[in-house]
């Protein structure tokens, strides 16, 4: 019974024909050795340091095919291909010619970007122990570009489904533009929104209020003010596009005058694209942490509110002074039966 395959960060290709069976494990360690730091399988082979090597090259794009095979219980590089700026002529080249019918071996092959790998598993019917029966023949160039076609192309869907997957695909090339060492994106914030924030620290500020241009990737200013009464916030605060806001909401509270600086993040549940709410949601940590780290932004509270949320001023002391909550009532028992006063029957 075949097993579904988990999806991989290579592409994992099994020619026309291909058949499993369950008596070894040579592909899925093989997929795992090339995904595991420490080039570790569970059947104990590791990488030997040729290998990791290559796989070092693979990673700069100065090699195009790495073939690897078990030899004396550890995974070797037994060909490597520099290749040229064709992938298709590389392939010519290569494929299937470096492929011996009775040694088992993985193929990884590099397309256009550093990042596209194939993961390709070979061994023949004649070949002592295998796991992808398959033939030569069937690594030629037009069978796997047939197999590349029938992958990228999308089933039916919808707009929404449509703008989705668009969106996804954004975020995941933006994701992995670069090194992130912090959770989500972080989007570079320009000079006005610099200045801004930087003002709203010293306090020469009390709204600031910005927005994520998703065309060109920056976090950008869209107004501010120097004082800012708490009646006039809710008018501030668009309900149909997202938005961050920071308000300095100056105060007394029980006698004590209160300065905090509340940070809105404003997302509405309708008229805005679902690239923009996922921007959104992905730019706000980094951002936030730029904002306290680098400009120097003291947040004493954060909310999220959609178009319905109040932004009154009893709402803002809500969110800045909660009420105490009661402890919760115990459960009073109610007293056992008894067996009440005596009763005297006269006769």
């Amino acid at each position: 019974m075949q097993r579904p395959q988990k999806p991989t960060r290579f592409g994992d290709w099994r020619p026309a024909g291909a058949r499993r069976r369950s008596d070894c494990s040579q592909s899925r360690t093989a997929r795992r050795c090339a995904q595991s730091s420490g080039m570790a399988c569970q059947t104990g082979i590791r990488a030997n340091a040729g290998l990791k090597n290559a796989l070092n090259l693979g990673k700069q794009a100065k090699l195009r095919l790495i073939k690897v095979v078990v030899k004396n219980e550890e995974l070797t590089s037994n060909y490597e291909y520099a290749g040229t700026g064709n992938w298709r002529d590389d392939w010519r080249a290569t494929l299937p010619e470096c492929v011996d019918a009775f040694e088992p071996c993985f193929i990884l092959f590099r397309l256009n970007t550093i990042t596209e790998w194939i993961l390709i598993t070979f061994a023949d019917d004649r070949a002592p122990h295998e796991k992808h029966v398959t033939d030569r023949k069937d690594l030629t160039l037009d069978s796997f570009e047939s197999w590349l076609k029938s992958k990228s192309e999308l089933g039916p869907m919808s707009e929404v489904e449509k703008e989705l997957h668009n969106a996804q695909q954004e975020r995941a090339a933006i994701a992995h533009a670069g090194p992130q060492h912090m959770k989500g994106v972080a989007f570079p914030v320009d000079r006005n929104a610099e200045d801004a924030l930087r003002q709203l620290a010293t306090g020469r500020l009390s709204f600031v209020q910005l927005s994520v241009d998703t065309l060109n990737e920056a976090i950008k200013l869209e107004g501010t003010a120097e004082q800012l009464e708490p009646t006039q916030l809710a008018s501030k605060v668009p309900r149909d596009k997202p938005r961050y806001t920071f308000y300095r909401f100056d105060h007394t509270w029980e006698g004590t005058p209160q300065r905090c600086t509340l940070f809105i993040y404003s997302l509405p549940s309708s008229g805005s694209s679902i690239k923009e709410r996922m921007l959104y949601s992905s730019c706000k940590g980094p951002f936030l942490s730029t904002a306290t780290n680098v400009y120097g932004v003291v947040i004493t509270n954060k909310m999220e509110v959609d178009a319905r949320d109040d932004l009154s001023e009893k709402a803002l002391l809500e969110v800045l002074h909660p009420l105490p909550q009661e402890p919760p009532k115990q459960f009073a028992r109610p007293a056992p039966p008894r067996a009440g006063a005596r009763r005297i029957t006269k006769v």
